[in-house]
């Protein structure tokens, strides 16, 4: 770890040193913003995009701030700055920020030890749990397997149920030996910052951090994301031929559960225009409107890379605490993305160039169009040659495959004998916090409840043991195991990412 450290920082070191090449002559203010808007118009017609809110902030100076297209395709109305979309992942910062509020008040110390201001936390791994820091929790290095924990939620868990089974989740690797991200360690956050200020993590947003910096349209969850009249819907998408193909996500398939249960991970929402006060205040390094928020030692910290995410002979890409710190051979850029069942985010800012930028999709696009924006702007107010970044980043994703698949998750084997509909019925159990579970056969279909909400989901064959439901928008893979007699005596769920919980047991 001291090698990798190390590493770190004379890199930064040698970037430091080296002076600024010069540019081409920089384009006029209107120039630019042509640019910029004629370019969000063909990202949009690229990727097939229903919608989606684009501002750019120069030197503290609103350059644009519009909406592209429609927050409803099928009702067709526009989408305007001040929408409200979902930001994902992008909320992880906000929870690094109030974090950092409590270190300013010497409340807790990025070091502290878990275990000594979380009461009852726990981990599989005691020697990882004894170790565990508080910087670890927001940083992705806690020894998971990648998105671990994320689909626990939608089958209808709540927050402590989902903290509780992430105790039961063996490491792949030691505390800091590797990144890799995951959602519900900040779980384990939220709840310090909630016993060290006596509010919920929402009423630490909204008094330390919405109101402070002017957030007018800034929400949490999935009840805050229907409160707001001016709504973009969520869009699922998928590869066509050579195309990007679209989807309207209705009802349960938005996981607004999920959203609530995953809130300091993923669960915020905001207009365009607040999320470009986020990055405005980063920016100016802990500052709004003329008002210190947070000290300017907590934001280095924030702002300071703790891990290699990505190296090439090009650049490199650090992670900090919550914000990704990419440096090429042209400049430094810190960001965050943020995907939800979609939406889709990016937070951007660089003190070098005194620029902020903020956009926000309501479809679930890949890192490709929002990338090809946040570059495009960059070139623009350096100067840099033109290039159709939209382009070159929908020919590779048109192209590619649909990834790699997660381990089984399955403890039962499979087998290619179908069991009869009624042996499955009855009452499982299973012990806390997952609960019991029951099998009903209903004019002909098997449905399934389990699950703290108590929902009952369809039950669907897909061929000898296994089966399947959807919940909250995710669909769980379930195998029976079922004796000689014929009759079930119990099933598993494979919850998405490799996790094995072992089965439900069918009481007699």
């Amino acid at each position: 770890m001291k090698r990798l450290l190390i590493t770190i920082l004379l890199f930064w070191a040698a970037v430091e040193a080296v002076p600024a090449q010069s540019s081409p002559a920089v384009q006029s203010r209107d120039s630019i913003y042509d640019n910029i808007d004629a370019y969000a118009r063909k990202v949009r017609r690229d990727w097939n995009i229903p919608g989606f809110a684009l501002e750019v902030v120069k030197d503290g100076e609103v350059v644009l701030a519009k909406g592209y297209g429609y927050k409803s395709r099928e009702r067709k109305d526009p989408v305007d700055a001040n929408t409200v979309f979902q930001i994902g992942s992008v909320s992880k910062s906000f929870t690094a920020a109030l974090m950092s509020m409590m270190v300013d008040e010497g409340k807790v110390h990025w070091e502290d030890k878990v275990k000594d201001v979380l009461p009852g936390f726990s981990l599989l791994d005691k020697g990882i749990e004894d170790e565990v820091e508080v910087r670890d929790l927001m940083t992705h290095k806690l020894g998971f397997r990648s998105q671990v924990g994320t689909y626990f939620p939608n089958a209808g868990y709540d927050r402590d149920d989902v903290m509780q089974m992430m105790s039961l989740v063996e490491p792949v690797y030691g505390l800091r030996e590797g990144l890799t991200y995951n959602n519900m360690a900040f779980l384990w956050a939220m709840r310090i910052i909630e016993n060290l200020s006596g509010m919920s993590w929402e009423e630490n947003l909204r008094l330390r951090i919405f109101e402070p910096l002017g957030m007018t349209t800034a929400s949490c969850n999935g009840e805050g994301f229907l409160a707001s009249e001016n709504r973009a819907e969520q869009y699922d998408v998928s590869r066509a031929k050579d195309s990007a193909r679209v989807a309207l996500i209705k009802g349960e398939g938005r996981a607004l559960h999920w959203l609530g249960v995953v809130g300091p991970a993923g669960g915020i929402n905001c207009s365009v225009a607040d999320l470009a006060r986020w990055a405005e205040f980063h920016r100016n390094m802990g500052i709004a409107d003329g008002t210190r928020v947070i000290s300017r030692k907590q934001m280095e910290y924030l702002h300071t890379g703790r891990a290699i995410t990505s190296q090439t002979p090009e650049k490199i890409t650090l992670y900090g605490h919550c914000w990704y710190i990419e440096q090429n051979n042209r400049y430094r850029v810190y960001y965050h993305t943020g995907t939800t069942w979609g939406h889709t985010a990016l937070c951007v800012f660089m003190p070098e160039l005194g620029l902020s930028i903020a956009m926000l999709f309501n479809s679930e696009v890949p890192n490709g169009p929002r990338f090809a924006l946040m570059h495009r702007i960059i070139d623009l107010y350096r100067g840099d040659p033109d290039r159709d970044y939209s382009k070159e980043e929908f020919n590779k994703w048109i192209k590619g495959g649909g990834g790699s698949s997660a381990p089984t998750g399955f403890t039962i084997p499979y087998t290619k004998s179908v069991p009869a509909s009624a042996t499955l019925t009855g009452r499982y159990t299973k012990e806390e916090p997952f609960g019991d579970a029951r099998i009903t056969l209903e004019k002909g279909n098997l449905y399934i409840t389990v699950g703290k909400m108590g929902w009952k989901h369809r039950l669907l064959h897909t061929g000898g043991n296994k089966y399947k439901f959807t919940s909250d928008g995710h669909f769980y893979p379930v195998i029976f195991r079922v004796g000689s007699d014929g009759k079930a005596k119990e099933f598993e769920i494979n919850w998405g990412n490799g996790e094995k919980f072992g089965p439900w047991t069918k009481a007699q």
